[in-house]
């Protein structure tokens, strides 16, 4: 039993309950005591798998991440609101392999998801074996896929310099100057 209750984090138990309330919208008795059964049964049958992966967090690279990522909202927001307007449906877009900086899932997903985030900008699929990922970017007339490599390149750079570990910070830099980006421009070293 002591193997079972350790295979998962002691915060997962009221999230689930708080979803199951929330799903219900409802505190009544049944809902209740149907909430707490529901919440033993997830985490028996299913029990999660311990994490095994540093998460570093670096408040001030974290901040910055969090800046660029509301100035990269807004910068695309408007670009692809203008492309829209001046091409509508002549307006290009172009698929780009990214090459994946790093090899921790958290970092991959997050740097992903971070990507996709932008209006324009979707990852299409991560290619784990391959250590890349497909990059959809809607551009105006003509798409330059290097910018769309570029910034997707220094948006890993961010994400690892927010969560990673220093050999990550250092592989991460490493390799997106082998594969021409400017890490110099995404912040400076750890």
């Amino acid at each position: 039993m002591g193997d079972r209750m350790r295979r998962f984090s002691p915060l997962i138990a009221p999230w689930l309950f708080l979803v199951w309330l929330l799903l219900w919208r409802s505190v009544e008795p049944i809902v209740l005591v149907s909430g707490v059964l529901v919440t033993a049964a997830v985490l028996l049958l299913f029990p999660f798998s311990p994490v095994r992966s540093p998460l570093l967090l670096r408040p001030h690279r974290l901040l910055g991440l969090v800046l660029y990522l509301v100035w990269d909202l807004v910068s695309s927001g408007v670009r692809v609101g203008w492309d829209a307007a001046r091409y509508g449906s002549r307006a290009k877009a172009v698929i780009i392999e990214v090459p994946i900086l790093v090899d921790r899932d958290f970092l991959v997903a997050s740097s992903a998801n971070l990507v996709s985030l932008a209006p324009g900008t979707f990852v299409l699929h991560i290619d784990r074996p391959q250590r890349c990922y497909y990059v959809y970017a809607l551009a105006g007339k003509a798409p330059d896929p290097d910018v769309v490599l570029r910034s997707s390149m220094q948006m890993q750079v961010r994400v690892v310099k927010a969560f990673g570990t220093a050999e990550e910070i250092r592989s991460a830099v490493e390799r997106a100057e082998g594969f021409g980006a400017e890490p110099s421009r995404a912040g400076e070293d750890a």
